[in-house]
């Protein structure tokens, strides 16, 4: 297990991962906190190539319970796709799925998917856990912004305010808390 495995994510052997090295690399290269697509896309199709790298499994009660491996998970995901649709055994379909490499097109249509699901699911009132390591426990939900007047400076009256209307709005809250177990 490397240094990363009980943190959160780990290749199952000792060395760095594709992955694990593409990580760094970004974050040697980022100099402000913003969003990028293109860096996005390449996480996320290098986690689902990467055959090293594995991430940690955390209970909320119970902590560290063993690793789970993206790339593993997806090839089952095309092999019960491939044997569903074309009648292939099993074992034929695990063979065909295991020599997929996933495109950035694949990354993406997966990114896009997360988005809207996380999108629909926290309209449905709903917290959802999206991170739990040997660090953290997070979840997401939203909350909704009723429109409100407010009082602003009148920048064309100095040391005057003014009224104004805002907008209400759907706010997507973090709640970000320290795991119930100790590691």
């Amino acid at each position: 297990m490397n240094q990363f495995s009980r943190n959160g994510f780990g290749g199952l052997g000792m060395a760095k991962s594709e992955l694990e090295a593409l990580v760094s690399e970004i974050k040697k290269n980022t100099n402000q906190i913003a969003i990028n697509k293109v860096d996005e896309i390449r996480v996320m199709q290098s986690m689902l190539n990467d055959k090293n790298f594995s991430i940690g499994v955390y209970d909320r009660t119970v902590g560290y319970i063993g690793q789970r491996s993206p790339r593993n998970e997806a090839v089952k995901f095309v092999k019960n796709i491939v044997a569903g649709t074309t009648g292939l055994d099993n074992k034929d379909a695990q063979l065909l799925a295991e020599n997929y490499e996933f495109s950035k097109r694949d990354a993406n249509f997966l990114l896009e998917n997360m988005r809207d699901f996380l999108y629909i699911y926290t309209s449905t009132g709903r917290k959802i856990n999206i991170m739990q390591s040997a660090n953290t426990e997070a979840c997401l939900y939203t909350k909704e912004i009723n429109s409100t007047q407010k009082q602003i400076p009148d920048k064309d009256n100095p040391g005057k305010t003014r009224t104004i209307q805002t907008k209400g709005y759907t706010k997507l809250v973090t709640t970000n808390k320290s795991p119930k177990y100790t590691d």
